[in-house]
């Protein structure tokens, strides 16, 4: 019986002989396999043919780690998961003693590469958050030094047993047990354990928990500067009319608005509380240094393409009890003038249902943004402990009990694991605008669609 005896727990089918009902397993889990490995060439190779047919994406650093990665994935797809699915079929190893040690080797290299450049991209996405100088530093050829090191730690690895670092049993296991395994030695295991898993997974878990962090307080940044109303990084400026000139009729309080001597300019700065809007100012007069505030009703708030736009269209619809604030551009400043014409000073409430309904938006998007980069960590972090955790728990495993693995598990920790290298080209790109539409003039072109520029 063939090891795919155990990978499917099918009853006998009745009319059906043992060799019969073996092929019919053996017919669907390699079809299965086949499915799974097309899967993983397919989804790799675009990403690398995206990546060097689109001038946007060759052009940026970090995307060279995701292709480096696809190379590698892609590498896995052709090379070590065929042989991995004869021995699943066939239920063993019959190809010798050297090509045994070339592939496990190739196979170790191959997938600790795959895992170490998820921990450089987890760096990347790190350094891009937390230094603001990094994505200026962040050259081809800092990116190449770190693929160089990825390679040469996977390289170490993967070589160690072909240079003697084997146990006893390693002949003896492949030639008459048919069971191709790369080096059970207990410390070789430890430490290609330990270098290709267990500290990397310490180091994503660790990176992504502070790149939450680091994200959390960028939104909350964005949040508390919505509190501060700016024009291109410059404070706003406001002129404020003394109540002398509301005695005097519209035209009149226009004229005063160009006089600079009966309209000192002071600093605002809008501080939200309970509903209200509070302006804090300062006079510019020698004579009072005092510091009084005033509530005032803006009807929205300043985006950058509002220097001369009024906040009220007219004066007529507004309350009589709440004063109107109105822009101007002033030529001798950068920044925006504003005509502050009050009834009297005092606390005027600022309008809670706009203010509400502007801040729910704001929350409600904020709040999608945070759900959203949540959601991509879980799903990175979450993919590569479901793939990776159950075949380097049995690998450390082995060595140690000294005992056989039920050929179930070791199937299905082993293709987990190969699962993890089609799943990649997923997880990387599909968060990405850049690459689904790279993915879909791709598939255009090989279409061949009428009209396709």
């Amino acid at each position: 019986m063939s090891s795919t005896d155990h990978l499917l727990d099918i009853q006998e089918l009745p009319y059906l002989t043992e060799k019969e009902s073996e092929l019919l397993q053996n017919i669907f889990v390699g079809t299965l396999l086949v499915v799974l490995i097309l899967f993983c060439v397919i989804g790799n190779l675009m990403v690398i043919l995206a990546i060097l047919i689109e001038r946007d994406l060759r052009s940026r650093p970090q995307y060279y780690l995701i292709f480096s990665l696809a190379v590698a994935d892609l590498f896995v797809g052709l090379v070590v998961t065929p042989l991995g699915a004869w021995i699943t079929v066939a239920g063993g190893w019959n190809f010798g003693e050297a090509l045994c040690d070339f592939w496990s080797s190739v196979d170790v290299l191959l997938c600790t590469a795959s895992i170490l450049h998820l921990v450089a991209i987890a760096l990347d996405r790190y350094w891009s958050i937390t230094d603001i100088y990094y994505v200026q530093n962040r050259t081809p050829k800092r990116i190449t030094c770190m693929l160089i090191i990825i390679w040469f730690v996977s390289f170490l690895i993967s070589v160690a047993p072909i240079f003697g670092w084997k146990d006893a049993m390693s002949t003896s296991r492949v030639l008459e047990e048919h069971v191709c395994l790369i080096s059970q030695e207990i410390s070789y295991q430890v430490f290609s354990t330990a270098s290709a898993f267990y500290i990397p997974l310490i180091a994503i878990i660790c990176i992504y928990f502070r790149i939450m962090k680091a994200a959390k307080k960028r939104f909350k940044r964005e949040r508390d500067r919505k509190t501060v109303i700016r024009h291109g990084g410059n404070s706003l400026h406001t002129s404020i009319e003394s109540n002398k000139f509301l005695k005097n009729d519209t035209k009149n309080d226009d004229k005063h608005i160009n006089k600079k001597d009966s309209l000192p300019t002071i600093p605002v700065i809008i501080k939200e509380d309970n509903g209200e809007m509070s302006i804090s100012k300062k006079s510019e007069s020698n004579s009072s240094n005092e510091e009084d505030k005033s509530m005032v009703k803006i009807s929205h708030f300043i985006e950058s393409d509002d220097v001369n736009e009024s906040f009220t269209k007219d004066r007529r619809n507004s309350r009589s009890s709440l004063p109107t604030i109105k822009t101007f551009f002033n030529p001798n400043n950068n920044g925006p003038k504003t005509s502050l014409k009050a009834i009297n000073s005092g606390k005027f409430k600022f309008p809670k249902k706009i203010k509400r309904k502007r801040r729910s938006k704001e929350m409600n998007t904020e709040s999608r943004r945070e759900r959203k980069a949540w959601r991509t960590l879980a799903i990175i972090t979450g993919t590569f402990l479901v793939c990776w955790t159950p075949f380097f728990l049995v690998s450390l495993y082995r060595p140690i009990c000294g005992c056989k693995i039920p050929d179930i598990i070791e199937g299905i920790t082993l293709w987990l694991g190969y699962l993890n290298s089609a799943i990649n080209p997923i997880i990387y790109t599909v968060f990405s605008l850049d690459f689904r539409l790279a993915f879909q003039r791709i598939l255009k072109r090989l279409c061949f669609i009428r009209g396709f520029p």
